[in-house]
Formats: C-alpha cells, sequence, structure tokens
C-alpha cells in the first residue's frame, strides 16, 4: 500500500447526471506496474451503497492532478481488493 498525504485523502467526482460524489481514498495499491486506487463513497453521495470503488491512478505529467479511470476487469479488482483485505489485516494486527 503507497502512503498518500492527507490532503490526498479526498476525491470528488461529477457523475453523469451531474451529480457531485465525494470519496475517499482508503489506500493506493501497486498491482503489475500500475496503481489503484481503493475508495468508499461518502455517506451523502449519490454513489453510496456501501461498496469499495476501485480507480487505476493515472498520473498526468504536465499536472499536480491524477486522473481516475474505473476498473472493469474483474480480475483486476478482485486481485486489488484482495491486496487491500490483506494489507489492511496486517495494520489492524499491528
Amino acid at each position: 500500500m503507497k502512503n498518500t498525504d492527507s490532503s490526498e485523502f479526498f476525491v470528488s467526482f461529477t457523475d453523469e447526471q451531474g451529480r457531485e460524489n465525494h470519496f475517499e481514498i482508503l489506500a493506493v495499491i501497486e498491482y503489475k506496474g500500475a496503481d489503484y486506487a481503493v475508495m468508499l463513497p461518502d455517506n451523502n453521495s449519490p454513489a453510496y451503497n456501501g461498496l469499495l470503488y476501485i480507480f487505476e491512478v493515472v498520473e498526468e505529467l504536465d499536472s499536480e492532478t491524477d486522473t481516475y479511470i474505473g476498473v472493469e476487469d474483474e480480475s483486476i479488482i478482485k486481485a486489488v481488493y484482495e491486496m487491500f483485505i490483506e494489507e489492511a489485516e496486517k495494520m489492524t494486527d499491528e
């Protein structure tokens, strides 16, 4: 799991209906050379359904912001989720 500073723990996205959704970044996992953010929507966000979301993080070279791309490949989602759970369990054992 990669560390992020506190200013990077929250992001907002606007959905297709123009509604703003706020997410907390729980972790950034490196998998097969790419970074994936594991996120939880804020309770008040339209995207809130109690599920975690996984987005690929793409660093923009000409900007200070990153781009988050939804992951559709089930094998990547499963692998990143399992890595996230393993790391979370290690942290709670310490």
